[in-house]
């Protein structure tokens, strides 16, 4: 007898500022591959003190649909803040983030939700990156070279789209305001020893070009993280016992 798979319920947060032409595109995306692919879901929108119809957009599809939850923050907290208001919240045991501006193509999203459950943590690399800037291109790789030396955990990406154990990562500290909050999770999380699979995602077209997210104080934030996680202390608070023994196990999906 086949053994049943582990129930897919999950806790999506998207996250958009000021993201009126594209928060629709990206909530029609995966809202129908939620219900077709996931056991259960809940969507938390998070307006982050958006000044466009963001906002307005969101409370429309939060009317047809029960299991969206819309927060709306009165001023710009940051990707960060936001994430860790739905983590406070989620009622199921695994937690993604996807940005709301329609950065990934539906296809991708919908292998990262068949793979929920696959490990402890589901972390997807962008496969199409050098079809971006090749500014854009360049730092990315720039930066998985110096995490994988740093850290040797050897990932293929650290900044797309993962699928968190809420449980463990509730009980880590991190700094979540930053937009290193992902990196600093991501890490923390792979040095207690959770297993994780990779899955291949592809960006979006209309991606192509700048961000309003590599500023320089982007660049610091990152490099503060960064330079916390090398020289913090070890984790102690957490029972490492309760880990699976399968710990570090990886693979490709």
């Amino acid at each position: 007898m086949t053994p049943s798979r582990a129930a897919r319920r999950l806790t999506i947060v998207i996250p958009a500022l000021n993201e009126q032409d594209k928060i629709a595109d990206t909530i029609d995306g995966v809202l129908p591959l939620a219900r077709e692919l996931l056991d259960d879901f809940e969507i938390f929108l998070i307006n982050d003190g958006s000044t466009d119809a963001t906002g307005a957009i969101m409370d429309e599809f939060a009317a047809s649909e029960p299991r969206i939850i819309v927060h709306h923050n009165a001023e710009r907290r940051g990707v960060g803040a936001g994430f860790e208001y739905a983590l406070s919240r989620a009622k199921f045991d695994a937690i993604t983030l996807i940005p709301g501006d329609h950065a990934f193509q539906n296809e991708g999203i919908a292998r990262m939700f068949k793979a929920a459950g696959a490990a402890d943590l589901v972390i997807t690399y962008r496969d199409n990156q050098s079809d971006r800037s090749v500014n854009r291109s360049i730092q990315s790789h720039a930066l998985r070279f110096i995490l994988n030396c740093l850290f040797g955990f050897w990932l293929s990406d650290y900044h797309s789209m993962i699928i968190y154990p809420v449980k463990w990562l509730r009980q880590i500290a991190v700094n979540v305001d930053g937009y290193g909050y992902q990196i600093g999770s991501l890490i923390s999380l792979l040095q207690l020893g959770l297993t994780h699979v990779q899955v291949p995602v592809s960006l979006n077209a209309e991606l192509k070009g700048s961000s309003r997210a590599l500023r320089m104080r982007t660049y610091l934030q990152l490099a503060q993280t960064i330079v916390a996680l090398v020289f913090r202390k070890p984790i102690r608070n957490i029972d490492v016992s309760q880990i699976s023994t399968h710990a570090g196990r990886t693979a490709a999906l």
